[in-house]
């Protein structure tokens, strides 16, 4: 007569016999799409900050690229990031004022003004001479004093008391510049923008796929 066995088998076989659960998979795609979509929008917001006339702004926007620059480097590797990084630098430097740029031909009020003298040289800012320009706001009739003009704006045959043109922002954003000195960017400056961006974009996805493969 066999004995009969016992109910208890043991703290090992009752542990085994409770199935684990799995554990969360990992979901890379997430934090992929959400670099990737901010990455253009952020970029173009640093470059758009940097055409400001504060200081503070400049170097928000600046802070706010280099931190998503960061993440963009540490989630696709130290090589491919590195590129990504270049990439994405270039872009905001180029999108920035070409946007400035852009806006200010076609939402820009021109004015009539009146150059009441001249500024120093400024090699930094690659100019030849500046125009100091006084003109009247056809809204509020206040009088508007502004010191800007490039080589190709603010002329040697310029002198004092010509009349001349200025492009006023009507949001304040950018300064006030010589009509002349208003251009839209060029339709070579929008393509290697756009060059930019996708270059950075498909880099970016490629390394996150090749990391998660």
């Amino acid at each position: 007569m066999s004995s009969p066995q016992p109910d208890f088998l043991g703290p090992d076989v009752a542990y085994q016999a409770v199935p684990r659960k799995p554990g969360r998979p990992r979901r890379p795609w997430r934090a992929t799409l959400v670099v990737a979509l901010l990455l253009p929008p952020v970029l173009l917001g640093a470059g758009w900050l940097a055409q400001s006339d504060s200081t503070l702004l400049l170097l928000l926007g600046v802070l706010v690229a280099i931190v998503l620059l960061l993440v963009a480097w540490a989630c696709a590797g130290v090589g491919p990031g590195t590129l990504v990084a270049l990439l994405g630098f270039a872009f905001m430097l180029l999108a920035g004022p070409a946007t400035a740029d852009t806006v200010l031909d076609r939402q820009g009020v021109r004015t009539p003004a009146v150059v009441s003298g001249f500024g120093e040289m400024s090699v930094r800012q690659d100019r030849a001479r500046t125009c100091e320009l006084v003109w009247k706001d056809r809204d509020t009739g206040e009088t508007g004093r502004v010191e800007t003009g490039g080589k190709s704006a603010c002329t040697d045959d310029i002198e004092a008391g010509d009349p001349a043109v200025v492009v006023v922002d009507p949001t304040g954003w950018q300064f006030p510049r010589m009509a002349d000195d208003v251009k839209p960017a060029s339709t070579t400056t929008w393509a290697i923008t756009g060059a930019l961006l996708a270059a950075m974009e498909l880099l970016f996805l490629w390394a996150r796929a090749r990391k998660f493969d």
